[in-house]
């Protein structure tokens, strides 16, 4: 049978319920803690209500101070939380990674040649786009929201070492074990040994890709230069035959075209000639005829008509002869025309003729230089396509590491960053309340809080009662509240957990103590001493404290109900 409530009296670690704030100079007293977790209580219990069908008030059947068990184990350089009570569990993800080994060893075996490694590296494409599966791992206790983990973390760091009596505290003892707990660390360890050794695995696949592909593309590379090599060698043997053949053939047609160019030129310049002789005689002619006109002129003036008629006439001689050597003149001019022509032409259709036998001398060097390019280029996309695809699977595997190396950091945060030496356990404080209504019970939890200085209580001026005190007293987490409040879903699920924690609560709780009832009231005169209740309000409540003092025949009554639920 599980024990639940720790009821040993001896002093265990535990943390203080209540830290003042800052600005808070006034201590905060035991008795002001409880005094105000009775006036929150004591407000959050329902009254009855209507005039013709009024309901039965709720009972206040305890408070009680209760402890809450949390682990701290060490783990490397960090500290793990886990929930004593075993609430709370986390489950890890774990991402199968294909297998690696028998990618090693086929791209291993494929490398001895470039075309064996360029089909392994195609086959093995999308090898690493996906996970093999999926694993998932519950490490029961373990506690990882990391508001809870930070919160906790300084709150605790404030008071490791203090050490109290845990004399009229409710003392949940812890239902995680030793024993279960170092197996669920363990299994933590080995999850992050596996991540590890997966990232580990992963960069070795990385590093054998880059390497291979490298070495790959170095060897096609200097099967390149060895083809380049060849090829030059070939082309400079072939060169000297050709340039040679082709100095002979520039040489020979030079001649051809010198010979023929001179023929034209002579021919040309007999007709330059003629042409010269021509123009001369037109020229003259056209003297002649200015001079015939001024004579003309002259005999008319000196009325010399023999004179004139002699001028006259061979006037008229010589303009009937100018024709006839103009016509000339322009044939000679459209003869030398079409001579040049004819020159430009021939000597054209002799260059012509040379380039065509250099580009036939130049063949076999263009052959060589085309086959030499064309070996190249096929060597050239090996390259890119071994590149490409090692680049794509290596991406692939990056981003798996990068998965891999989230997940590891992933258990960074569901611990705390400082080391402890030896498992420990440590108490969280809170206060447990318990209503009933006629069959009906529910149950109400107050977490550790900040105690607010006098500051706040200025700025509330004018707002009174139950708002007031939740000011004044508030919750220094949400996520330890958050946290705490599933022990009501426990103890609603587990009747046992129920009826020993409710005995435990009526035999501790601040109303049947006759000690912390004496407390109550002096905290409830120190609470309107600071103004944070009125007079009315003091003098309610310690009626109020008399009237929820539990008499022997209720007590009794409560435990034979929670014997016959259990």
């Amino acid at each position: 049978m599980i024990d639940y409530i720790d009821r040993g009296l001896k002093t265990k670690p535990i943390l203080p319920f209540a830290v003042s704030a800052e600005d808070r100079i006034k201590a905060f007293t035991k008795d002001m803690e409880i005094a105000t977790i009775f006036y929150l209580a004591e407000s959050n219990r329902e009254k009855g209500e209507g005039h013709i069908l009024k309901k039965t008030d709720e009972k206040l059947v305890f408070i009680a101070e209760a402890c809450y068990p949390i682990w701290l184990v060490p783990w490397g350089g960090a500290t793990l939380l886990f929930d004593g009570l075993g609430v709370t569990s986390h489950t890890l993800s774990y991402d199968r990674l294909p297998d690696v080994k028998a990618f090693n060893n086929d791209m291993r075996r494929s490398a001895k040649t470039c075309k064996a490694y360029s089909v392994a590296l195609s086959r093995n494409a999308n090898y690493f786009k996906n996970f093999a599966g999926k694993e998932e791992k519950t490490i029961e206790g373990l506690i990882t929201p990391p508001d809870f983990i930070q919160d906790f973390s300084l709150y605790r760091s404030k008071v490791e070492k203090t050490e109290k009596l845990l004399a009229a505290k409710v003392v949940l003892s812890p239902i995680l074990n030793k024993s279960e707990i170092s197996a669920s660390v363990k299994d933590l360890s080995d999850l992050g040994a596996r991540i590890d050794e997966d990232v580990k695995n992963l960069d070795a696949s990385m590093k054998l890709l880059s390497i291979t592909t490298r070495e790959k593309a170095k060897a096609i590379r200097e099967e390149i230069q060895e083809i380049r090599k060849k090829f030059d060698k070939r082309i400079e043997k072939v060169k000297p035959r050709v340039t040679k053949k082709i100095r002979q053939i520039q040489e020979k047609h030079d001649k051809k075209i010198n010979r023929m160019s001179k023929r034209f030129e002579r021919q040309l310049q007999l007709l330059h000639k003629d042409q010269v002789k021509l123009e001369k005689t037109q020229k003259r002619l056209k003297g002649e005829i200015k001079r015939c006109e001024a004579k003309i002129r002259s005999c008319k003036r000196r009325k010399n008509k023999r004179s004139e008629i002699h001028w006259t006439q061979k006037l008229e001689k010589i303009r009937k002869t100018l024709p006839t050597f103009q016509k000339k003149i322009k044939e000679i001019e459209r003869r030398i025309e079409n001579l040049e022509t004819t020159k430009n032409l021939e000597i054209s259709k002799k260059r012509i003729e040379c380039d065509t036998r250099i580009e036939e001398s130049m063949k076999i060097l263009k052959e060589l230089e085309a086959s030499r390019e064309a070996r190249i280029r096929m060597k050239q996309p090996e390259i890119t396509s071994m590149e490409e695809t090692a680049s794509l699977i290596i991406n692939q595997i990056n981003e798996m590491t990068k998965s891999k190396k989230a997940a590891l950091n992933d258990f960074d945060r569901i611990s705390i960053a400082r080391r402890k030496k030896t498992r420990a356990l440590v108490y969280l404080p809170f206060y447990f309340v318990r209503y009933e209504m006629e069959s009906k019970k529910r149950y109400d939890i107050y977490p550790p809080s900040i105690v607010s200085g006098m500051g706040i209580l200025a700025k509330m001026k004018g707002v009174f009662g139950a708002t007031k005190m939740k000011c004044f007293l508030q919750p220094r987490s949400k996520a330890i509240t958050v946290f705490l409040n599933q022990l009501v879903t426990l103890i609603q699920k587990n009747p046992m957990f129920e009826k020993e924690v409710t005995e435990a609560g009526i035999q501790d709780s601040v109303l049947r103590t006759k000690k912390l009832r004496i407390g109550v009231k002096r905290g409830l005169k120190e609470l309107k001493k600071e103004k944070w209740i009125t007079k009315n309000e003091l003098q309610t409540l310690s009626k109020l404290l008399f009237i929820h003092t539990p008499s022997a025949h209720s007590l009794k009554k409560t435990k034979i109900k929670l014997a016959a639920r259990a």
